[in-house]
């Protein structure tokens, strides 16, 4: 009936496209193991060190790669085939993990590894996630990007629960090695799910240079000026507002030890559901712009309300929330992004967009382990939401474009993608 195409129907629209719903199994096993890793590495880094420091310092082993090789990896997204670069990143991931858990296994783990594990699973990233989500558009029609850009979220946030969970689960009963050695089964198993994906619409012949290639979408990134906008409020958030890397001493303190750790991990991505669940129930809203500014500033409330918690309950209960605000602002912000970006270009916007997405947030565990190591770890959090908050109100009083209704209206593309069936 009509009706339900408000509803439940549009919300999971996109499901409807069979390489869409291939895509997402990948996608999901893929999250699994990228918050496994995340989480079994920060707590073998404060086990072996017990420094909230050494644990910040973990971001900037992240950081680097995605700041350095997100560019190279938009360019490589316009030139190459998106799948087989997907799946070529995934196995090396794989190869990665396992050699982790062999070293974990025997005995001989040291913190140095895990920083140089860190840097290579977020060099694999950065190289491929702008192929990742270059390719959403090609697979389903314009009308269901929003719904594919909130699936993905609900489907990223669903991994973050499960992931950090079953981390510390496992941690705490069967120990790290057998935890990484799942890791690799599931990297492996991603790069299987999205084998046979069609992607039909064709990429124009590339003629210029790799660099001419990366400076076109550098150029084209200065003429939308509300791509950038966007994309600092999100930066606000994530560097300034980065709290995982203090979650094991946050854990520690509240005396839940893994398990909570676990929990505390798990908790945004619950919140985050709840958040991408609200965005899918609207369908291609209006006033995008102002859901990334609200929903930065109510992420700003919550990380303050987590740093002064002095309840385990009421800690997990922040958490949630912060995955909450980040879905409000993230799926209406990269709906925008896709929307205004030509296919032709869309993997080096994409990479300049991972490149910040990519790189902030692992600065911002540095940053939040700088601070707690030289004030405390809970006024670390509050500096870092009064901070968001002035970036936020200063973007939102220069980009007057951020509250037009009709920003990221879906366009036409020449062609649809994707079968029904």
């Amino acid at each position: 009936m009509p009706e339900q195409r408000s509803g439940l129907s549009v919300a999971l629209s996109a499901l409807s496209h069979r390489d869409y719903r291939r895509f997402a199994v990948s996608l999901f096993l893929t999250s699994i193991g990228v918050q496994l890793i995340q989480t079994a590495i920060f707590w073998q880094v404060y086990v072996l060190t017990g420094s909230a420091l050494l644990l910040g310092l973990t971001g900037l082993a992240r950081a680097g790669p995605h700041v350095i090789l997100s560019m190279v990896g938009g360019v490589l997204a316009d030139r190459l085939d998106r799948v087989r670069l997907i799946q070529a990143g995934q196995v090396g991931n794989a190869l990665l993990v396992v050699g982790l858990a062999y070293l974990t296994f025997a005995g001989e783990v040291q913190v140095w590894h895990l920083y140089v594990v860190t840097f290579l699973n977020s060099a694999f990233s950065a190289l491929t996630q702008p192929a990742r989500t270059a390719l959403i558009p090609a697979l389903i029609p314009p009308v269901n990007l929003v719904s594919a850009i909130a699936l993905n979220a609900t489907i990223g946030q669903t991994a973050q629960i499960a992931g950090p969970a079953l981390a510390g689960v496992a941690i705490a009963y069967v120990d790290l090695g057998p935890v990484y050695v799942v890791n690799g089964l599931l990297y492996l198993l991603s790069m299987a799910a999205i084998t046979g994906v069609r992607v039909p619409m064709a990429r124009p012949a590339v003629i210029e240079s790799p660099w001419r290639s990366f400076v076109d979408g550098l150029d084209f990134v200065r003429t939308k000026p509300v791509i950038l906008s966007l994309l600092l409020l999100d930066v606000g958030a994530t560097l300034f507002g980065s709290y995982r890397a203090l979650l094991p001493v946050f854990a520690e303190s509240l005396g839940v030890g893994p398990t909570g750790f676990g929990l505390l991990s798990a908790a945004p991505g619950v919140g985050a559901l709840l958040g991408a669940a609200f965005i899918l129930s609207l369908g291609d809203m209006a006033y995008k712009g102002l859901y990334t500014v609200f929903g930065v500033l109510a992420y700003c409330a919550a990380l303050v309300v987590l740093a002064l918690s002095p309840w385990f309950l009421l800690a997990l209960a922040a958490a949630a929330l912060l995955g909450t605000t980040n879905s409000v602002q993230m799926i209406p912000r990269n709906s925008v992004i896709l929307t205004i970006s030509p296919n032709a270009l869309r993997g080096r916007v994409e990479s300049f967009r991972s490149m910040l997405a990519g790189g902030a947030p692992p600065l911002g565990y540095a940053l939040s382990g700088v601070l707690a190591a030289s004030m405390s770890p809970a006024l670390a959090l509050v500096v870092g939401a009064v901070a968001c908050t002035a970036l936020v109100a200063g973007i939102v009083t220069w980009h007057r474009e951020l509250r037009r209704a009709d920003l990221g209206t879906p366009f036409p593309e020449p062609a649809v993608a994707g079968d029904s069936g």
